[in-house]
């Protein structure tokens, strides 16, 4: 096998995966295969390792088949000396991950030229309506692979930003990230008996403001 630089992965041949599988037993009794396929990947230091390590195992369980439950999955796969990252908090994440995923299949993640064709907008520049709606916070965006999209249920049917958008940014601040408010109006509400915010936006927009109102609040306390 070549040697490894920084931030590479590679993977084993069938003969040195063997190898490695004979030489940890850990490996061998939890594929049951005579020949597993083994992947090896480099970092920078020990703390990055780790941390690869846990977004690996986070990925193992989003494609595995598997007959246990999560949490017996999760304790098999990350002994507690070796954890980094809780399996309450790995669980999380995964969650979050599924989350975001959904919501861009419903509702769509919208470039800034997207933005710029829905709205009308015959601005040369492409991005400055989708940067000018967002820093006059009618509309915020979630980061993607480092760069800005804009949930699509924002905007109404006549390409606008629908005003309770605007009312909700001004009741949370910056006390959360793009990400959380997109998931706070994807997820099920108590104060909106159970509703999501974003299938209420049009009929109960005030109460829609209202339950980000209470959401702020208690990040305060």
């Amino acid at each position: 096998m070549t040697a490894l630089t920084a931030h590479s992965i590679a993977t084993l041949t069938g003969a040195m995966a063997s190898k490695v599988a004979a030489q940890c037993l850990n490996l061998r009794r939890k594929t049951g295969q005579p020949d597993p396929f083994v992947v090896a990947v480099a970092a920078r230091d020990a703390e990055e390792a780790a941390e690869l390590t846990d977004l690996l195992h986070v990925l193992y369980l989003s494609i595995r088949d598997a007959h246990s439950t999560r949490e017996e999955v999760l304790r098999a796969l990350l002994p507690a000396g070796r954890l980094t990252m809780s399996p309450a908090v790995l669980e999380q994440v995964q969650r979050n991950a599924q989350a975001q995923a959904e919501l861009a299949d419903e509702f769509g993640l919208l470039s800034s030229t997207q933005v710029a064709e829905l709205t009308g907008s015959t601005a040369s520049n492409r991005a400055a309506t989708a940067n000018r709606l967002r820093n006059q916070r009618k509309a915020f965006a979630v980061e993607v692979d480092g760069a800005q999209r804009f949930p699509g249920f924002q905007f109404g049917g006549n390409g606008r930003p629908r005003p309770v958008i605007a009312d909700v940014l001004a009741a949370v601040g910056d006390r959360l990230s793009g990400w959380e408010l997109a998931l706070w109006f994807t997820g099920s509400s108590d104060w909106l008996g159970g509703e999501r915010p974003v299938d209420v936006l049009d009929s109960d927009s005030e109460l829609v403001v209202e339950a980000a109102r209470r959401l702020a609040d208690e990040i305060l306390t």
